[in-house]
């Protein structure tokens, strides 16, 4: 792998024009257009509604964006992860000679070059709106604002590297996109409330990025912390992770040209 291959499979998702704006819809469009109608309700009638902003919005806000730039990672890692085989190049990619290998993991720098400057951006609006819009609330602090943009850069990010060894794997991008959000959404709420399974909901990554959240932004909505130790989030995201990365990369490389 080398800089020419990682730019040209940047370059092949920045010609779908479609995947960048609807996911920059979804990254920055959806919370900068929630925040401008929270900060027009204010303005018109601040006794009923409240300041937007302070650590409240930004509990709230970065939730949103969580959801938000989840999809559109998975809309990115899902395209990166299908784009030779569905393109019909993977057969002259291998034949030049160019590892297998290395064809799979450009593919990783390169979609993560193009989400993300995208989830920063979106970040960067609720950041701003949080302290700009705090009124007599108690706004967030440097430390507490880059320690929220580290999370979400971590949650995006292994969304969008989920989604690009799992469509790798399967090679459908429909079919992969159906499977994320059904588990994203659905399957992984409903086992972390399982309670019987005991302590095997701690192999959930929800519950991983749960313990990972900065306190001050934790919402408890009633489920209790699956995993209690920092250590044990950090090595169940990186299971996740290399288990993603190998089986792209495994299925890349065993894949008939």
């Amino acid at each position: 792998m080398n800089g020419r291959m990682v730019s040209a499979e940047l370059l092949k998702l920045r010609k779908r024009r479609g995947l960048v704006w609807w996911s920059l819809v979804l990254s920055v469009g959806i919370v900068t257009v929630v925040y401008a109608i929270l900060e027009f309700l204010h303005l018109h009638n601040s006794v009923r509604y409240g300041a937007p902003g302070g650590i409240g919005g930004l509990q709230g806000s970065i939730a949103g964006l969580a959801l938000g730039g989840s999809v559109a990672a998975i809309l990115i890692g899902t395209a990166a992860g299908t784009a030779d085989v569905s393109s019909g190049v993977f057969r002259d990619l291998v034949a030049t000679g160019r590892s297998r290998w290395a064809l799979f993991f450009a593919r990783v720098p390169g979609a993560l070059l193009l989400f993300v400057p995208m989830i920063t951006l979106g970040y960067v609006v609720i950041a701003a709106s949080s302290v700009g819009f705090a009124g007599s609330l108690a706004s967030p602090d440097a430390g507490l604002i880059l320690r929220g943009y580290a999370w979400i850069l971590l949650v995006t990010s292994f969304d969008l590297i989920l989604a690009l060894g799992l469509a790798s794997l399967i090679g459908s991008r429909g079919t992969t996109i159906g499977v994320l959000l059904g588990w994203q959404f659905l399957a992984a709420p409903l086992l972390a409330r399982a309670s019987v399974l005991g302590s095997a909901r701690k192999a959930l990554y929800s519950g991983a990025f749960d313990r990972l959240l900065p306190h001050a932004l934790f919402s408890d909505q009633g489920v209790p912390l699956l995993i209690h130790s920092v250590a044990a989030a950090v090595v169940v995201v990186l299971c996740w992770t290399l288990a993603a990365l190998g089986a792209g990369a495994w299925r890349t490389a065993t894949r008939d040209a």
